[in-house]
């Protein structure tokens, strides 16, 4: 028995018509796709970038400052580029920035020692301007640490009562830290036991 062909004779023409006009058509709506789909795909992809960048920084930045608050108690309130540079394992450079930063938002003061170097020595406000200055710090007055949270001292005052004050001043606070009032010496200090 003879096998009869699939196609007439002149339907494979049609056929090949038929499946280029598919694949054109496909190819213009895939194109089109691209084109209107492509800068929302870009923007988004930046969108992301950015997102991923800035958490990544603010991590580095907590914990930055939280190693500088540890240094700063274990050395006593007096501390220099290259211990904080070794601690924190960042270039001098960016070492000096930090504590420079530091300096200025906490009163730092320097230090120069016989060899030449200069320390960064922290104290508190109060007692910077005494002449009998004693090492230590980090603490803040009510109102500095409002500025500081972005508030007003009253609401410093009226939260550091309560016992979510910690959270509290962590959540304003620009670096993250939380902090603890110390009835005693009417003072705000950076609470590391987080």
């Amino acid at each position: 028995m003879p096998l009869r062909p699939f196609h007439s004779p002149g339907a494979g023409l049609e056929y090949s018509l038929l499946l280029a006009l598919i694949m054109a058509g496909a190819a213009l709506v895939t194109v089109l796709l691209i084109q209107l789909l492509l800068p929302w795909l870009l923007l988004g992809g930046l969108v992301g970038g950015a997102l991923w960048y800035w958490r990544r920084r603010k991590a580095r930045e907590k914990s930055l400052h939280q190693l500088f608050y540890a240094q700063i108690a274990a050395h006593q309130g007096r501390l220099s580029v290259l211990d904080f540079a070794i601690a924190a394992q960042i270039t001098g450079r960016e070492a000096r920035q930090f504590l420079d930063q530091r300096a200025e938002e906490f009163w730092g003061d320097f230090e120069p020692t016989p060899t030449g170097d200069v320390l960064y020595t922290f104290r508190s406000p109060s007692t910077a301007a005494a002449k009998a200055v004693t090492p230590l710090t980090l603490s803040l007055t009510a109102a500095d640490l409002a500025q500081r949270l972005g508030c007003v001292a009253v609401d410093v005052v009226n939260h550091h009562t309560q016992p979510h004050f910690w959270q509290w001043s962590r959540d304003r606070d620009p670096d993250g830290c939380g902090w603890r009032y110390d009835a005693e010496r009417d003072r705000y200090w950076p609470d590391l036991n987080d």
